[in-house]
């Protein structure tokens, strides 16, 4: 006599199981796209933070070495202590060793210079927001003169103070 064998081999999956399988699948994919958007958020972030902390550190730069090197502060022709603020140094260009006049201003939302009637240059991106240009004048009785220079840019504050050369 010949047995029948009761067990059956498995040849597919049910339908609970191929559920389950499409739900872990569908979990695992939402995390990654979660992840790969977080990430995509912080670097987004991180450029915006280093290109408005370029922009201050290069205007700052900027703004302190045509400080130092100026000769005089035309203190008729800058704006202190008020937002946007202009800063007129007369300094000496190195190449000529001429007098010329150098000037720090506002325009389209980005800290300019401008050495005589030359052409204007942008000292900050164009990809930041400047909100904030004020420069101080500060002097120490009659000799030391020093120009503070405070700006923000996307929301965050810079400050440097420079002293003029033979001022001290």
């Amino acid at each position: 006599m010949l047995r029948k064998n009761n067990t059956t081999k498995n040849l597919g999956y049910t339908l609970l199981e191929i559920l389950v399988y499409a739900s872990l699948l569908a979990l695992v994919i939402a995390l990654m796209a979660n992840s790969i958007a977080s990430l995509t958020r912080v670097l987004i972030t991180i450029k915006g933070e280093r290109a408005v902390r370029m922009s201050a550190e290069t205007a700052l730069e900027r703004v302190v070495r045509e400080v130092r090197f100026a000769e005089t502060i035309n203190i008729g022709a800058s704006t202190f202590d008020t937002h946007p603020g202009t800063l007129v140094l007369t300094t000496i260009d190195p190449f000529t060793e001429a007098a010329q006049t150098v000037t720090f201003s506002v325009s389209g939302g980005r800290i300019t210079i401008q050495k005589g009637a030359g052409p204007l240059e942008y000292l900050t991106s164009n990809d930041v927001t400047l909100t904030n240009l004020i420069f101080r004048y500060i002097t120490n009785g009659t000799v030391s003169k020093a120009i503070r220079t405070e700006l923000t840019i996307g929301g965050k504050s810079f400050y440097s103070t420079s002293v003029l050369r033979r001022s001290y």
